[in-house]
């Protein structure tokens, strides 16, 4: 895939004045950022497995209510 960018000429000649090729500068930097991202889903998926095995473990339920209705109702008050 080739993606078009634009980048200002300042921003370009700092890259190149630290040695670095402005390409693989940028793309070192997406990949960066996506390795970020993927942590943080890591994170909440790990978070939510936790809670739904407290859940499981200790029973806890809503008895069957439905949440958002709850929620909905609460509003009313």
């Amino acid at each position: 895939m080739q993606i078009t960018l634009t980048i200002p000429d300042e921003l370009a000649a700092r890259v190149r004045a630290r040695g670095l090729v402005l390409e693989t500068y940028v793309r070192d930097l997406m990949e960066e950022r996506f390795a970020e991202e993927q942590g943080e889903l890591s994170e909440r998926r790990r978070a939510v497995e936790t809670m739904l095995q407290f859940a499981e473990k200790h029973g806890a339920t809503l008895g069957g209510l439905d949440l958002r209705n709850t929620v909905h109702e609460g509003h009313k008050y």
